[in-house]
């Protein structure tokens, strides 16, 4: 089971939208999916749960040692499962501890939670933008991190603060745990719009991560306001557009190791012996490319 945090210190960079619709789109991709609301806001769980999340969740898991499959919640889509945040979600994230020295063991919850879950191929997990005790909890225990990054001025001012806590992280996990080291596997530029500013910062990210940057970006678009108030996902509610794609893309990607669809033999990673291209994983990517 992999497992990957949805992360950014900065806020408005479409995290939350970004972690609803990777889910989605890997659901797409027949895998078993949990996405984790690790954001008091609820805005991840909201997205499936528009008229009002459930008062359990995650916080109930933290606070009353409940399982993670006890607190989530069905979606309306087969193999997609939520765990919302919870009522009390801001009063326990202060209680796990601290990213210097340890907090009693309080920081490893939500590792050991993820340590005892079956049933699903990924779990999602959405994070407050704010630096909290939670959020180190989170980085102790998934895998990988996927940055969501808008093309502003102060796109990459938040991600450098959250690059020194994966590294002061990692080295506590390859000292205390036997995670082995935590990795920034993914950015993706998201919000993108035609301005020559735009074209400049989502240049300059490039610059900065490199490889790990996904090829195709997600445009900035009114339908994801009108997905949102639906509690539908983009890639469900509107199919064929470049955002719907540009996620599918990351999704595949993301089970690929890094590698982009158009080098890949979908064969070898996602159904053996019945995917011949991207398009039979994806029905819908050559209309939207």
């Amino acid at each position: 089971m992999r497992s990957i945090a949805v992360t950014n210190a900065k806020g408005g960079v479409g995290k939350s939208t970004t972690a609803i619709n990777m889910a989605a789109a890997l659901v797409e991709l027949d895998r078993r999916v949990l996405l984790i609301d690790a954001d008091p806001s609820g805005n991840a769980a909201l997205g499936f749960f528009p008229r009002g999340t459930p008062s359990v969740g995650l916080a109930d898991a933290l606070l009353e040692g409940s399982g993670l499959v006890e607190v989530a919640s069905r979606s309306d889509y087969e193999g997609l499962d939520v765990v919302p945040p919870g009522d009390r979600l801001s009063t326990c994230s202060d209680q796990m501890g601290g990213v210097q020295g340890l907090g009693q063991g309080r920081e490893f919850r939500i590792r050991r939670l993820l340590k005892g879950l079956t049933g699903y191929d990924v779990v999602i997990i959405d994070t407050s933008p704010v630096l909290t005790p939670l959020n180190v909890a989170i980085l102790y225990a998934v895998s990988e991190i996927l940055i969501p990054i808008d093309p502003c001025i102060a796109a990459l001012a938040g991600v450098r603060a959250l690059e020194d806590l994966v590294r002061t992280v990692s080295e506590f996990r390859l000292e205390f745990t036997d995670a082995g080291p935590l990795e920034i596997t993914g950015v993706l530029i998201t919000r993108v719009d035609r301005t020559l500013v735009s074209k400049q910062i989502e240049a300059e990210v490039r610059n900065y991560f490199g490889p790990i940057v996904h090829e195709r970006v997600v445009p900035a678009s009114v339908k994801f306001r009108e997905a949102y108030a639906r509690g539908v996902p983009l890639i469900h509610y509107d199919r064929m557009s470049p955002a719907a794609s540009a996620y599918r893309e990351a999704a595949f990607t993301f089970l690929n190791g890094g590698v982009r669809p158009d080098a890949v033999d979908p064969r070898r990673s996602i159904e053996p012996d019945e995917a011949e291209t991207v398009e039979d994983v994806d029905p819908y990517y050559r209309e939207a490319s």
